[in-house]
């Protein structure tokens, strides 16, 4: 079996590379001090297709292999992992969550714009007292006369304060314990719906963290995301893709292709 890497994602790691310390790296140090979530930087990054990733062309993604996006995080991670934060969210739990478990209706309305960076998306699992333990959810569901009503709040989201659109997992039944968790994609503009900006972090100051708040959120029954009673897997498994790529680990590169874990 052959382990060099193809002509093509040799051009992507250079291309990555060049772009990481020409545009990214200048301004890394002075963004981390001030806490500044770079918008500019990461619409350059669009024009060059990096945010279509592994997405495929037929939903407006740039359709990468899976090792040419793992170089090509690992290059941009290199400068600055708040940006790498970033992309991994919008691509990895984002993108390739819709194209999973989204819809037709989901994929064309989502995609195609999360890929061009017209909009930012933001995966909204973790809550106070529910860290890795995904099936300790205490956000609720409620469906009434055709719609969804959320309440609760989420804690430590990255992407949180400047997300569009948020998958966001809540418990429908407490009885059925995992088996009662859905998921669904909130409009961030919904009324009911807002965030509040985590600052004094340690490290990946110019990435965006944010606790999330939700009183009485009505959304209509298509944002549901999936099944009711199935929001459990896609916060498992895409829970721990995400980990994997976020520590530039090259074992990413196998379970993105799929592997069961």
């Amino acid at each position: 079996m052959n382990f060099d890497f193809t002509e093509e994602q040799l051009m992507i790691r250079k291309m990555a590379k060049k772009f990481a310390d020409e545009e990214i790296a200048p301004h890394a140090k002075e963004n981390d001090r001030n806490c500044h979530f770079p918008e500019d930087i990461l619409k350059k990054m669009a024009s060059l297709g990096f945010l279509g990733g592994p997405v495929p062309q037929e939903y407006g993604g740039s359709g990468f292999d899976y090792i040419s996006y793992a170089v090509m995080s690992e290059e941009i991670g290199r400068v600055d992992s708040s940006i790498r934060t970033t992309i991994s969210v919008q691509i990895s739990l984002i993108e390739l969550g819709i194209l999973e478990w989204g819809t037709e209706e989901q994929k064309k309305k989502y995609i195609p714009a999360l890929c061009k960076g017209e909009i930012i998306g933001c995966f909204a699992l973790t809550e106070p007292d529910a860290g890795s333990d995904a099936s300790k959810q205490t956000t609720t569901a409620r469906y009434k006369n055709g719609k969804w009503i959320l309440n609760g709040s989420k804690m430590w989201i990255s992407n949180g304060g400047i997300a569009d659109i948020a998958i966001l997992f809540a418990q429908t039944d407490k009885a059925k314990k995992h088996k009662g968790i859905a998921a669904f994609i909130v409009d961030t503009k919904t009324r009911g719906f807002s965030s509040n900006e985590i600052t004094g972090k340690m490290g990946l100051r110019a990435s965006n963290t944010a606790a999330l708040f939700l009183e009485d959120v009505e959304i209509p029954e298509n944002c549901l995301f999936g099944e009711v009673g199935e929001g459990f897997t896609p916060a498992s498994r895409y829970g721990y893709y995400f980990h994997e790529i976020c520590f530039g680990c090259r074992l990413s590169v196998f379970l993105f292709t799929g592997l069961e874990i």
